[in-house]
């Protein structure tokens, strides 16, 4: 996963090099001036001031050092502010990693009112909140300071933070103080040998990067276990969109059909334990999933086959949302089936996500205030070795969510949307959870997301059906398709 990236500028995001292997030479012309041999190579390793220097001492130019320098720069600066272009692609890429939520910033030789002036005529200086200089950090790029100073503005783990680089010497120096590096393919650069075996991963521009993708941040991936919603607004169907749209790929194992509406529930039909073992073998022999969310399971017989199964092949983040009763009131979970619940299927959740009825079926205690809550949630996670998140509502209190876990308690804090159509919450709530825990964030911050998400989804104040309504699970897609 990528959490930081640390872009180099000329080569790398811009098309610039040429400036700095022909300025010696057009900026010679410039004046009135023949060149002698190829400069290019001559200036490759001069300062500018012992550039003005040769000018005065090989073509006996008339200037002094200091109007040959500012020449020069008055030369570059008229590139920078108007003329590079930036590579295929990088905008595209640079807005794909903010939607990510990758923070980024510059680490560059190049003088910072230059490279201020190039991504400000770009348009992409917003998605950089830092410019670091050679200059700045007081090193070149032979020694890794200025990657270092990056990385701790970032605050994202080095692992976790590539540095885009051009040039051979800046890869070889990044490499050594163990960044992963993605090298940029740049015309200029004569060691391509040694970039592409150096690098961890090569590019030859930004307008197909699905290659990158895969290598940095392989898609994640969930499996709901959970009843089929035939009219779309909860169990396995909300479950997949929830999890499309939080970034990962999702799997089912159905656990039961229904046949149900935004009235009710009118019927019924279960997976055979058999069938439900086979659907569960068939996701976890092929595609591994990340995180696993449990929802509507009627019966003791195929609880216990998830939890032989889950615990089979090792399943990591297992979120259950003990759904015992439809918002319609219907009942869908078999008297026999709670026992086998709490044996089973509790004690190997990371996460457990009751209402207060559900907290109270558990707990076998009553919830009638805040101090309830606590004293329920502590019961049920110290009972079953489980971090738990009661869910406030239902006249406790402003849908305010309990969280207990090792950590002790933390409350996570939510605006009562007035929507009446709220069916599927619950579903998508822990689908939400599953999702980013899968994507390796904490629980507190998957949490946090999650319940960001769902007030989204009751906000878009989707209206449908006769009763209690679904939400939008898609409505960070609204005008985007239409």
């Amino acid at each position: 996963m990528i959490k930081g990236a640390i872009f180099d500028l000329d080569g790398t995001l811009f098309d610039s090099m040429f400036i700095w292997d022909t300025i010696g030479e057009i900026y010679l012309c410039s004046i009135g001036y023949e060149p002698k041999e190829n400069l290019n190579e001559t200036f490759k390793t001069m300062s500018l001031y012992n550039a003005a220097c040769y000018y005065k001492s090989e073509y006996g130019v008339t200037l002094s050092v200091e109007e040959l320098m500012d020449g020069v720069n008055a030369m570059v600066e008229k590139y920078y502010r108007y003329e590079v272009p930036l590579k295929d692609g990088v905008a595209e890429f640079l807005e794909a990693l903010r939607q990510s939520g990758v923070k980024m910033c510059i680490a560059t030789a190049t003088d910072r009112y230059l490279v201020e002036a190039a991504l400000e005529r770009c348009n992409i200086s917003e998605y950089f909140s830092e410019i670091f200089t050679c200059t700045s950090v007081g090193h070149s790029k032979d020694e890794p300071d200025i990657y270092r100073e990056a990385l701790k503005h970032l605050g994202t783990p080095k692992e976790e933070t590539p540095v885009f680089e051009d040039a051979i010497y800046a890869i070889r120096t990044a490499k050594k103080d163990g960044f992963k590096v993605v090298a940029v393919y740049d015309k200029s650069e004569e060691n391509y040998a040694e970039v592409k075996s150096l690098c961890d991963f090569y590019i030859t521009d930004y307008t197909d990067m699905q290659g990158f993708w895969k290598f940095i941040a392989p898609m994640k991936t969930a499996l709901s276990i959970a009843g089929s919603d035939s009219c779309g607004g909860a169990g396995i169907q909300a479950d997949i969109k929830t999890m499309t749209m939080n970034g990962v790929y999702a799997m089912s194992a159905v656990t039961a059909l229904t046949a149900q509406n935004t009235l009710g529930v009118t019927a019924i039909q279960e997976s055979t334990p058999e069938f439900l073992k086979q659907q569960l073998d068939a996701v976890f022999e092929d595609i591994y999933p990340d995180a696993v969310k449990i929802g509507m399971v009627s019966s003791s017989e195929l609880i216990w086959v998830i939890a032989e199964r889950l615990k089979y092949y090792k399943a990591k983040n297992i979120v259950v949302d003990p759904v015992m009763v439809a918002t319609s009131g219907s009942e869908l979970m078999k008297t026999d089936a709670l026992s086998t619940l709490k044996s089973e299927l509790l004690p190997i959740a990371a996460l457990v996500t009751p209402n207060i009825p559900e907290a109270e079926v558990l707990s076998g205690m009553s919830v009638k205030n805040k101090d309830d809550m606590y004293a329920v949630a502590k019961t049920i996670g110290d009972t079953y070795g489980c971090s738990v998140l009661l869910k406030g509502g239902h006249s406790i209190n402003d849908a305010n969510d309990l969280l207990y876990s090792d950590s002790g308690f933390r409350w996570f804090e939510g605006k009562r949307i007035s929507n009446p159509n709220t069916h599927g919450t619950g579903c998508t709530l822990s689908s939400a959870i599953a999702s980013n825990l899968a994507k390796g964030f904490t629980l507190d911050e998957s949490i946090k997301k999650s319940k960001d998400y769902i007030s989204g989804a009751l906000s878009a104040m989707l209206d449908l059906g006769k009763g209690s309504g679904p939400m939008n699970h898609a409505f960070a897609l609204r005008g985007k398709f239409l």
